[in-house]
Parts: structure tokens; sequence; C-alpha cells
């Protein structure tokens, strides 16, 4: 079009070279997706301003924050009606790492066979028709993904399971013969079950949730200690049957940082907080190194059927706060670890599971819980973009979160897609079980998707500063009175010549013009928005409107050189703006 169809934007020397209509003297903006004029506004315009530094690197961002679990019995994977439908899904989800079966590891109140349990000689030979989903069965999980390059987390049953039969389990994944020489060669019932080469699994996992006794050991010092001495033989025998293995122990489930872990076993607790009392026990006991511990973070807005912001403007405002109490909780267990862990270094963090709103996942006695609570809407996913976008920067080497696992890809109200299935399925959603509503990507899955696709391999410092505070709502469930979010979150990080800067604005009523400064790194004149949206927090697909929230067309915007430019971020969005090195002769 030319010179003769833009206008040249200033504010405080931020330029920005936009398309208008010929002859039209106004100002334009960029809002979302959108060119819409632009009309002073009344009282004062919410601004922030990030500086951008590429030649600062911060190191490599791990890609296996972008996980999920998938588990063995529920998952409407195992039949789905559309196959084809669901791979795509797979495959286009950006998942990088998955964590099997998904935290479904043992439980003594439940039979062998109940989905709680998982004893892996159940899941061998159990797809004769090749199924390419059906994650019942171990090969054709460990297969599907090898298919979509995801690197797979294996969970070892090793209080319901005795050593011989964990031997049998890593034997039959990884071994190339009887590699523990106890006569029993697993790895030719593995050939014999059509998979003649070994697996590649470098992540093994003890264990799930052991501090709740049905799942482990007691809750208090005793258990701790038992914890403890079960891993001096377990880690050493996984390290030799399976050389280069990187071994996880769970450690502490914990969402309210004020209150710090739960002080007392027996205490009645949302989602199975671990006690103090076994968390210190077992760190001051555990004597033979690994290499991760596990951590589980559940948020939820209402708890036993008391849901005090349903309905109000203020139930966005605290499940946001959950964001902070995210870090808050990540603070208080590295002190915890640097205070009581003999391994130096100290193992890092794996997020074995975590979600967003899960009220109507823990109480489900409680109907008005299940309205849904916020667990499929944008709300969801703006809470999901917000952790993914701090686990980016503390997942670098001088940090210490390595990976993360949302807590389910496919399966119950908070799947990253739904699944129609051949037959029925019974999953809980809206306090009902039910197979109505499936078949589509949930808000989650696209912002999910964005976040690990459009972004770069090293992490580059940058800076916000502005009018960036939310403050908590006056009242909640638990007593935090100085609880406050930002409204924007960011991430930069670069891949060769490209740079990308990732914006979250979890406002749900205004928007914020974001300004972005890159600093000593000459960009080309175009650059590329990738961006997730919704007009509300309340925003959900459905069957009927499956793209009621989905990831919109890029943009292609023009700039001038000099390297700044003003995005406005519409409530409830995600965006990640590409640019490009300009070359230098």
């Amino acid at each position: 079009m030319g010179l003769r169809g833009c206008v040249a934007w200033n504010i405080r020397s931020v330029w920005l070279l936009l398309p208008v209509k010929l002859g039209i003297a106004s100002w334009v903006m960029i809002v979302g997706n959108a060119f819409c004029p632009c009309i002073p506004a009344v009282g004062e315009e919410l601004i922030v301003e990030i500086q951008v530094f590429p030649r600062v690197p911060q190191g490599a961002i791990s890609p296996y924050i972008f996980g999920a679990g998938i588990d063995h019995k529920t998952n409407p994977l195992r039949a789905p009606m559309y196959p084809e439908k669901v791979l795509r899904d797979i495959e286009e989800s950006g998942l990088r790492i998955a964590r099997y079966p998904g935290g479904f590891v043992f439980n003594r109140d439940e039979h062998r066979g109940s989905w709680a349990n998982f004893y892996w000689q159940d899941h061998i030979g159990q797809n004769p028709e090749r199924q390419p989903t059906e994650v019942y069965d171990l090969d054709t999980f460990l297969q599907l993904c090898e298919r979509f390059k995801i690197e797979p987390l294996m969970q070892i049953n090793f209080v319901g399971e005795t050593q011989a039969s964990v031997q049998g389990y890593i034997e039959y994944l990884v071994g190339d013969g009887d590699i523990d020489g106890d006569g029993v060669n697993w790895a030719e019932k593995r050939k014999a079950n059509g998979r003649v080469q070994p697996y590649k699994i470098t992540y093994w996992q003890l264990g799930n949730e052991v501090h709740s006794y049905p799942q482990g050991f007691q809750e208090n010092v005793t258990g701790a200690r038992e914890y403890a001495k079960a891993l001096e033989l377990l880690v050493p025998l996984v390290r030799k049957m399976s050389p280069g293995a990187k071994v996880v122990v769970p450690l502490i489930n914990m969402q309210r940082p004020r209150s710090e872990i739960k002080l007392k076993p027996g205490i009645p607790d949302i989602n199975f907080t671990t006690s103090h009392e076994f968390a210190v026990a077992f760190l001051e006991n555990l004597n033979v190194d690994v290499d991760y511990f596990d951590w589980h973070f559940y948020p939820a807005n209402g708890w036993n059927g008391k849901y005090d912001f349903l309905g109000t403007d203020d139930e966005w405002k605290h499940l946001y706060c959950w964001g902070t109490k995210f870090r808050e909780c990540h603070e208080v267990i590295n002190a915890l670890i640097e205070a009581k862990c003999k391994q130096q270094p100290p193992p890092q963090l794996i997020v074995g599971e975590w979600s967003a709103d899960w009220t109507g996942g823990i109480f489900r006695e409680h109907e008005n819980s299940f309205r849904g609570s916020l667990m499929r809407t944008m709300a969801s996913a703006v809470f999901m973009s917000d952790q993914l976008l701090y686990m980016m920067q503390k997942s670098v080497p001088s940090e210490n979160i390595h990976a993360a696992f949302w807590h389910s890809f496919s399966n119950d109200a908070q799947a990253l897609f739904s699944i129609q299935t051949s037959r029925e399925q019974g999953l809980a959603y809206k306090g009902k079980s039910t197979d109505e509503g499936y078949g589509y990507r949930m808000p989650i899955y696209w912002t999910f998707k964005l976040l690990s696709e459009q972004r770069g391999e090293l992490l580059v410092k940058s800076h916000l500063q502005g009018n960036n505070s939310i403050d908590a709502p006056k009242t909640g469930l638990y007593f935090d009175p100085a609880h406050a979010f930002a409204r924007v979150t960011h991430c930069a990080s670069l891949s060769g010549d490209r740079l990308y800067v990732a914006l979250l604005n979890k406002d749900a009523r205004e928007s914020v013009e974001t300004r972005v400064d890159i600093q000593d790194w000459p960009c080309q004149d175009l650059v590329e928005i990738h961006e997730v949206q919704a007009d509300s927090y309340l925003a959900e697909n459905t069957i009927a409107q499956p793209d009621t929230v989905t990831l919109a067309d890029p943009q292609i915007l023009r700039l001038t050189e000099n390297n700044k430019l003003a995005y406005r971020l519409k409530p409830n969005s995600l965006a990640v703006l590409c640019l490009k090195r300009k070359s230098v002769d």
C-alpha cells in the first residue's frame, strides 16, 4: 500500500506504522486482532512498559514444563469415536513430556483392577488390534510417545509391587535380555508382544503422593523414615538397570504458603497436603542422591460447598491469586529443601501435578461446586498461561523447575481437549457423570499450544514496570489479606534470529497498553502476532460452538527502525509477538 495509506503513531517515542483508510485523519491503536480508532480515555489509562535485552541470555528454557499426565484406565483415549481427529489433537497440542500412568499408581484402599492402581503386568499385550491410542497397554502408550516425539516419564508402583516385579517392569521396558540375572527374561516377552528394540526411557518416578498412607506411608516421622529407607534400595536398582536414568521421588503437596505445610498429620485438608512433620523427616533421612523432587499444586475456589465468589466479579480475582500462591509455595519449598536436604547440589523440582480451579474435581458430592467452577473456562486458560510463563523463567539452569505436568491431558474436566468415545465413559463434569459435551479443544489447549510452540530456546533478560497490580478480594477461603497478583505477566525468549515476547493480560475487565522496547537488537520491519483471547473469563467451547476460544490467525504488523512498539492487550488475552533480527552487512 505504501506510505500514502499509513499514519505514524508516536507515544513517548513509541513508533508503529499502521494501515488506515486514505484521507481519514485519526489515531489508530492495535486492539487484539483488530484496528480501531483510539479515543483518549477519561481517567488513568493502564500502561505497562517492557524492556527486552536479547543480548543478555539467562539460560535454556526446559521444554518439559509443557507436560501432562496420561492415565491408563479411565482415559477416553482408549476408545475414540474419531481416532484420526484425536491423533491430530495430540500432534498439534505442543505436548513435550507425558507422565504415565498420570498419578494413578497405587492405592491400598482400592482393588488391584481399579482406576487407582497400576500393576504393570496387567498392561502388556492388551492391544491386539493395535488401536493407536489404547493407553491401557504399556507398549501402545510408549509408541504413541515415539510417534509424536513426546518424552515419557514412567511411574513405578514400588509400594504395591514386589522388588522382583519392579525389576521385571524395568527389564520389560529397557532391557535387552535378562539384565537383572534372575532367570526371567522380560525383554523376550516384550519382543513377543511386537516390540524388539528396548524403549528409551530417561525419567522414572517412584510412586505418587506417598505421604498419604493409602498411597504410601504413614503421615508422620516413622512413615517418612520408612520411605527414605526404601529409596536406599530402589534408587540404585533403577540406576543399575537403566543407565542414565533420572529418578523422581515424591516430596510434597503444597497449596497454601501462608500456613506453610500442613502443621500436623491427620488434619482435614484440601487435596492431601503433606504434613510439615513428614516432609522435614523425609529430607533429614534421605541418604541417597535423587535427581528431582515431585511437588503437586491444586487451587480451588470452593471448599465443601462453600463458594463465596460464585457469580461475582471477585471470582476471577480469587482464582488468579492462586498464581501468587504458586510462586510463594515455590519459595517455601526451596527454603525447606535448602534447610533440610543433605544432597548438594539439591535435587531440582518437577511439578508432577498441577491444574486450574479444581473445586468440582475434589468435592464431587457438592453439586454447586460443579457448575463447572472455572474448570473449562477462559479463566483456566489465563491461569495456566500465568504459571507457564513463570515456569519458563524458573526452568533455566540457574533456577530449579525442570518439568511440569498439567493434571490431565485428555481426561475429565481439566482436559486440554475432549474426546467423543465409542463407548460410555461416564466422566465427571458439572456435577454428574456424562459423555455429553465431548469432542473439541478447550481454551487451555490453545494457550498451552501457543506458549509451547511460539517461544525460543533461550530465556533473555526483560523488565516490566507500570500500573500492574490487582488486589485480592477482601475476604477469601483462606486468610490471605496481603495477596495481590500481577495484571500483566510476560516472558521474552530467543531462538537464533527470532525473538518472542509473550504477554498475558489477566484483567477480566480492562485492556492494557503494553509498550515494548527491544534493546540493542535491530529488528526487521514486520512483527508477527499470535493471540488467544475471549470477551469473558467465563467463555467456554462446546460442541455447538467449538471455536468460541481459539488461536487466532497471525497478524502481521509493520514497525519503524526504532525497535519500539505498542500493543493493546484486550482483557483475558495471551499474545506472543514474534520479531526477526535485521541482517547487518
